[in-house]
């Protein structure tokens, strides 16, 4: 699941990237081939202009009188204007002084052109020989580019240039392209973080069902196994029982280790029953019977207490185990507290201090298992309870599933706390079950 999240994540970054870089790359192109075209116009219509302009022409029109070469070079960029849409047609000197201006708006004749400061690096290169269009450049409020064209004498000199000025029609297409594509880039982009929402979704979906029917099989593989193991087990069971009995008829001591060993024989007949109508589906049901939940407490405590020195472990009981009746037989009971206490102990394997205490509050019976063990990590511990779900090699992963269900059939509850290195405590509230002429 986990690989399969991260391709999925790595594959809708590799899109959304894909996809930006190809709409920047595209709008790039388009502004691109835009400009460039508008820039052969503009320095065509300069070129044009300044082929058509001969030394004496600009030598004329330095004198500014009227007729001759100047009126013949205002009437040729007045036509050039008029023809070809350009904002404005001027011819300047090597200098850069307007000899003839052809604008409508102003007269800068006999003046350093205002395009020495506006596209000063342009005109430059124009003087030097060079036909060129001006980055944008804003005049009275109007965004121009000005194309320059060299105009040359006999011998290949330059005596001034053609300046042709012209909005940049192509800016605002190119504008609303970009918005265009990234509106486009945008819905991309999200129709592709949608697309892996909903597969990531559906994979979990998947890995949830997946899990679902694992445990279906392990529970199907159980039911079939514990079939098998009750019917070995119950002839075995059998003739332990008998043997003890038997053993029951010596000296005191046997008699008293014998009816353990009877009792246990029996708790165990019962278990294995228990086992096999959980593995064929049945609820668990421990609550048709009344139980002292003080009195199975001590009976489990006194039955481990040869397992807890074993182990180097001390006991502290804690609250009065007085009677204390709930809607779960001391059987189940039993069983509950020794998967209870059993994960305890194996949770101390070097010893140490395990805690009992049994309380009534709110007419509820409470009863804390409290370990200083090694404790369960956050991760583990959200897990713990889940059927089959161990973190012991010989585990079988139904302790805690099977004492939350007992004490959930009796109408209570269990609660896990635990603190890695710190211990684990084990909490079963029931409700005290009162006898039907109480009060």
């Amino acid at each position: 699941m986990q690989r399969t999240l991260v391709f999925i994540t790595l594959f809708a970054l590799a899109v959304v990237l894909a996809t930006a870089v190809s709409t920047w790359v595209t709008w790039q192109g388009v502004a691109g081939a835009l400009e460039s075209e508008f820039e052969q116009r503009l320095g065509r219509i300069a070129a044009t202009a300044a082929r058509e302009i001969g030394p004496a022409d600009l030598a004329e029109a330095r004198l500014r009188e009227e007729g001759g070469g100047y009126l013949s070079l205002q009437v040729q960029l007045v036509t050039l204007r008029a023809s070809t849409g350009v904002a404005g047609a001027s011819l300047l000197d090597s200098a850069g002084v307007t000899v003839v201006d052809a604008r409508e708006s102003e007269f800068t004749e006999g003046l350093p052109s205002v395009l020495a400061t506006l596209a000063g690096p342009a005109l430059r290169r124009a003087l030097r020989g060079e036909t060129v269009v001006s980055a944008p450049y804003r005049h009275q409020g109007v965004l121009l580019r000005a194309g320059f064209a060299p105009v040359r004498d006999e011998q290949g000199r330059v005596l001034g240039a053609v300046a042709v000025e012209l909005a940049p029609a192509y800016l605002p297409v190119v504008s609303r392209l970009g918005r265009t594509l990234l509106l486009i880039a945008v819905a991309t982009m999200l129709a592709v973080l949608l697309l892996a929402a909903i597969v990531v979704r559906g994979a979990w979906s998947a890995a949830r069902l997946e899990r679902r029917l694992s445990r279906a099989q392990n529970l199907a593989a159980m039911g079939r196994l514990t079939a098998t193991l009750a019917h070995e087990i119950k002839n075995p069971l059998a003739i332990i029982r008998g043997s003890a009995q038997r053993l029951g008829r010596l000296e005191p001591e046997a008699r008293r280790m014998a009816d353990f060993v009877v009792e246990e024989t029996d708790r165990l007949s019962r278990t294995v029953a228990r086992y096999l109508e959980f593995a064929r589906g049945s609820e668990v049901d421990g609550a048709a019977e009344t139980g002292d939940a003080a009195l199975a407490l001590g009976a489990t405590l006194d039955l481990l207490e040869g397992e807890l020195r074993a182990r180097e472990v001390t006991l502290e009981r804690a609250g009065r185990f007085e009677a204390a009746p709930v809607a779960l037989d001391n059987e189940s009971l039993k069983q509950l507290y020794l998967n209870l206490i059993l994960n305890a102990l194996e949770a101390m394997p070097r010893g140490g201090h395990l805690a009992v205490s049994l309380t009534e509050r709110a007419g509820r019976i409470e009863i804390g298992i409290t370990d200083d063990g090694v404790g369960i990590a956050p991760g583990i511990l959200k897990r713990l309870g889940s059927p089959f779900f161990t973190t012991r090699a010989t585990g079988s992963g139904l302790g805690i599933f099977l004492a939350r269900r007992l004490a959930e059939s009796a109408g209570g509850e269990l609660r896990i706390q635990s603190e890695v290195g710190r211990g684990t405590t084990c909490t079963v509230r029931f409700p005290m079950k009162r006898s039907q002429g109480g009060t």
